[in-house]
């Protein structure tokens, strides 16, 4: 798969991690990476780091960001590390990267990914997103399911056309045709600046939701390219490609994670339509969260012994 296809979806996800706070990253970054190249180090650390102390409260969000220029490079490596294995990413390769940052992007690329899905950071964004449009303090039990979020956020989107088609309306209107409407209506109809203010916020939360729903649609090509990271030959230092990789069996042992994968899938699909077409939804949700929590589990650990197997095969191609 190539960088033209995938970098739409690669774009939206910095666009969401900029509008939430995280320092800028470019597709760019992703594309280098990819090929593990030593300039996208030390921004994949950062954006790491960022997200293993990701925080709803943009203060905090903030503080971190300005703590990692403030930290050594052993410290933030070894932060990093501790809290990624305490997660449960215990690849080898990774753990055993110095900690100089000057190499191992391709490395931090992976260890993105599999973060990225570990903490369902884009859910959580739109958990976010929803509560700050609604102002709802609900608790997080009643958008567990990502197909109920992903329909909030069309409900979300629908209403915000709507508002913003009333707003754009009231500023055209006569002062004659001011009778029909209401009372807060009127006030914004007095002080056309504040149509405007709205107009701007809506327009800042329609772009967002905008990219949540782009992202729901195409992050199977997201996915796609970053399996076709961990496909990336490794090479020498005379950059030759190492051809003694025993292909069958690693072939064998990819299609072996992903027909678990679309087992796991297939069983969370079912849990969710149970979710949806039972009322008493405090009955199962425990059993639920429950069966969640264990496929999450099982996808981390056949990730890693995917990777783990890639680098035996390597290590082996090395030896010999």
């Amino acid at each position: 798969m190539s960088l033209e296809e995938v970098r739409p979806i690669i774009d939206c996800f910095c666009q969401i991690l900029s509008l939430h706070g995280f320092s800028i990253i470019t597709s760019e970054t992703f594309r280098l990476a990819k090929y593990d190249q030593n300039e996208a180090t030390v921004p994949l650390y950062k954006l790491i780091f960022e997200l293993i102390h990701f925080d709803s409260n943009p203060t905090n969000q903030e503080l971190f960001k300005n703590k990692f220029s403030q930290m050594s490079k052993d410290e933030i490596v070894n932060i990093i590390k501790d809290d990624l294995y305490k997660r449960g990413y215990t690849y080898d390769h990774f753990l055993s990267l110095d900690n100089n940052m000057e190499k191992g992007s391709r490395q931090l690329l992976v260890c993105l990914g599999w973060l990225i899905y570990h903490i369902k950071f884009i859910e959580k964004c739109m958990k976010l997103c929803l509560k700050s449009i609604s102002n709802d303090n609900q608790t997080d039990k009643d958008q567990n399911v990502k197909c109920d979020l992903i329909e909030q956020i069309k409900q979300a989107k629908r209403s915000n056309l709507k508002v913003r088609s009333r707003l754009q309306a009231i500023e055209h209107m006569d002062l004659q045709e001011n009778r029909h409407m209401s009372s807060f209506e009127i006030q914004l109809y007095q002080y056309p600046h504040l149509i405007s203010q709205y107009l701007i916020e809506l327009d800042k939360e329609h772009h967002k939701l905008s990219l949540f729903l782009y992202w729901n649609k195409h992050e199977n090509i997201f996915w796609k390219w970053m399996e076709s990271v961990l496909d990336q030959p490794i090479t020498i230092e005379n950059n030759e490609l190492l051809r003694d990789v025993n292909c069958q069996y690693l072939e064998a042992e990819r299609q072996k994670f992903n027909a678990a994968i679309d087992t796991l899938d297939s069983a969370l699909v079912q849990l969710e339509q149970l979710w949806i077409s039972n009322d008493n939804h405090q009955s199962i949700e425990r059993d639920v969260s429950l069966i969640i929590t264990s496929i999450d589990t099982q996808i981390s650990s056949l990730f890693n012994q995917l990777l783990n197997n890639k680098s035996l095969l390597r290590n082996k191609s090395f030896s010999e």
